[in-house]
């Protein structure tokens, strides 16, 4: 990324090592960003043209403080364990205002929907009224409240892109590949809801590319903005029916045992963080691109079937290899 001077930018990754902090280096390093990556211990990370690994910790100030010096951007790739969500949340946050209060950067901001609670709206916009009803949807509301805060008080600048559940790229850790896709090798598919519901999904390697267009973009928008990430809407049987594309051969579909997750919520701590969230699952919502659309123009899209092939080759399952465009349309 080149700035009108002809100097490359420099763009702070946190969370660098996590599902989206990963995708996110790619993209912003493909398309021509100096790369920073603030982690705990800066042993073993690779270092290539345009990245830079340096310790330190997302919760401190003064090490972010230190990180940012210099960087144009900022993006907050940080997901702490749900356990662990008060008060980690809000020490990033805090320290990630100082940073961009020192640096000058603009800061990139992952949102999601857990601001919304039971029930949301089939049609998610920038404008719908966020009513959390779990505790993590709270810290996610205060977490924006007070992002939008600095930018009224201190001309802080934060630019939040919200999309739906995360699948693809090479990490772990989502509901795609540690639930849906777990069995799928063995021929079997387990789903959190009804399959004729719709939810929301994002593709990570087009939201990363989504966050490289914002922040190249970033100073045609206001101190605080907030962006909708449509990404793609589907129900379990489409995620299935995609699958099974990709496999080459049907898959048995089970249910997600919600009710003995409820029994063993109150000993089985990661047990309770889950079944907080059950509510996803069980009412149909889609998040509305529009305004993004305007803002950045063509939105990063992989078709849908292509990035189920390709976010299940990523976690090794066999796939049947697409055929060549010219053997295609000679069977035509």
């Amino acid at each position: 990324m080149i700035d009108r001077h002809g100097d490359r930018k420099t763009a702070l990754i946190l969370g660098a090592r996590g599902r989206l902090g990963r995708v996110v280096v790619d993209e912003f390093v493909r398309r021509g960003w100096r790369v920073r990556t603030l982690v705990r211990s800066a042993t073993g990370v690779p270092e290539s043209d345009g990245v830079t690994a340096i310790a330190g910790d997302a919760r401190s100030r003064r090490d972010l403080i230190a990180a940012a010096e210099g960087v144009d951007v900022i993006v907050n790739a940080t997901n702490p364990p749900f356990p662990d969500w008060h008060p980690a949340v809000f020490e990033i946050t805090e320290a990630v205002i100082a940073a961009v209060r020192t640096s000058g950067a603009v800061h990139l901001f992952p949102g999601n929907i857990y601001n919304y609670g039971w029930p949301m709206p089939d049609v998610i916009s920038e404008t719908t009224q966020q009513r959390p009803t779990t505790r993590k949807g709270a810290i996610r509301v205060e977490a924006e409240r007070r992002y939008r805060e600095a930018a009224d008080l201190y001309g802080v600048r934060t630019i939040v892109l919200r999309a739906g559940d995360y699948f693809g790229g090479d990490g772990r850790g989502s509901w795609f590949d540690q639930v849906i896709a777990d069995k799928v090798a063995r021929g079997r598919m387990t789903y959190p809801g009804p399959l004729n519901l719709a939810h929301a999904w994002a593709y990570l390697p087009d939201l990363a590319a989504t966050f490289e267009a914002l922040a190249r973009q970033s100073d045609e928008y206001g101190t605080f903005e907030t962006f909708h990430f449509a990404g793609h809407t589907a129900t379990g049987a489409d995620v299935a029916a995609a699958m099974e594309t990709a496999i080459g051969r049907p898959l048995s579909v089970g249910r997600l045992p919600w009710r003995v997750i409820r029994l063993a919520a109150p000993v089985v701590r990661s047990w309770r963080e889950l079944s907080e969230l059950a509510y996803l699952w069980h009412v149909p919502h889609r998040l509305d691109g529009a305004k993004l659309e305007m803002a950045i123009g063509e939105i990063p899209h992989t078709s849908f079937d292509r990035a189920i092939r390709e976010s299940l080759d990523a976690l090794g399952i066999d796939t049947r290899p697409t055929r060549p465009a010219a053997a295609q349309l000679a069977t035509v």
